[in-house]
């Protein structure tokens, strides 16, 4: 059979089980569906994105025979092929839903921790969302044990991590784990909060400036550090203020009370605006690149969904001509 077939079968295999049932499933088409698992990264891929959709028409004793197969999509004939590890994070997400928390905890959690450090910003992006939800239901199973060891993990490993993207991956972790209510504020200001203040005397800007975010747009929204008067609270406070006194200006920026200025101007465009003398401001200016001699290229990186009240959204390339 050749692969292209073999492809589409592999894409269309979870609506076949759902027509015979899961004997008649069991019996044909795992089989089917194992030699699939084996098979080319082109096949492979049909199975990965359906695997979530054919695992829970399974008996449970059948379906934990697969939990020892999920570290196999980590590799794949292409190292390149990142979208593959971007298929595996956002099906892990589906499949926690399918298994105890011990598995989660045993076949999963590996897994997970392996793709909040992949090269790929992309996949990252998924995992630490596959990490929040994993914390959100290990911590609520009986007993949480699972879940405070999977939090003593993530500081261990990322929240001290020796390079400043593992130390940049916890802070977005803890971002989602705020943004989801993975956690109950009481429980996430004991156990991961006092890690993610430290990374306020971080030595590398970007982390102080997703920290600064963190706190400012996320934590401090939550009502449990609006009205209580703790010392968690007093702690985020402190933080905030440090922050607001950082040598780098983005970092000033978004641990601002006020960060916008008068008529929508940033500090950053402030600066630019009047070094170029353009007729009218432009917002959300981060950095200029010079592309010829009399001209400039005004790139504006905004960052979805952390940007987008901040700023306009202006996404496309600008360009203008300086006075002679």
């Amino acid at each position: 059979m050749q692969w292209k077939v073999r492809r589409t079968l592999a894409f269309s295999i979870h609506e076949l089980a759902v027509i015979l049932g899961d004997q008649l499933t069991a019996a044909d088409l795992v089989p089917i569906f194992n030699g699939f698992l084996k098979d080319l990264d082109e096949v492979r891929i049909g199975v990965l994105k359906h695997l979530h959709d054919f695992l829970k028409l399974l008996h449970i004793d059948k379906r934990r025979e697969y939990l020892y197969q999920l570290q196999e999509f980590l590799v794949t004939d292409n190292s390149r092929n990142w979208r593959f590890r971007a298929e595996l994070a956002e099906q892990l997400i589906l499949l926690l839903e399918l298994y105890s928390p011990r598995d989660v905890y045993d076949y999963l959690r590996p897994i997970a921790l392996n793709l909040c450090a992949d090269k790929v910003s992309s996949v990252r992006w998924i995992s630490y969302k596959l990490v929040s939800e994993m914390v959100k239901k290990l911590h609520t199973a009986t007993p949480p044990t699972f879940g405070v060891d999977l939090i003593n993990e993530l500081v261990e490993n990322f929240g001290r991590c020796p390079k400043w993207s593992g130390r940049q991956a916890f802070v977005f972790v803890c971002q989602t784990v705020i943004e989801d209510d993975c956690l109950p504020m009481d429980q996430f200001a004991v156990h991961l909060m006092p890690q993610l203040l430290t990374l306020a005397n971080d030595r590398v800007p970007n982390v102080r400036v997703l920290l600064a975010k963190t706190l400012r747009q996320t934590l401090l929204e939550k009502e449990y550090f609006l009205t209580s008067a703790s010392c968690h609270q007093e702690a985020v406070e402190q933080t905030i203020m440090a922050l607001q006194m950082d040598r780098d200006s983005d970092v000033k920026y978004f641990a601002s009370i006020h960060p916008r200025l008068g008529g929508g101007e940033t500090f950053l465009s402030r600066r630019l605006n009047c070094r170029c003398k353009l007729p009218t401001p432009i917002p959300g200016i981060l950095r200029v690149k010079r592309k010829y001699s009399k001209h400039y290229y005004l790139i504006l990186t905004l960052r979805e969904n952390n940007f987008s009240e901040d700023y306009n959204c202006h996404r496309s390339l600008k360009s203008f001509r300086l006075p002679d």
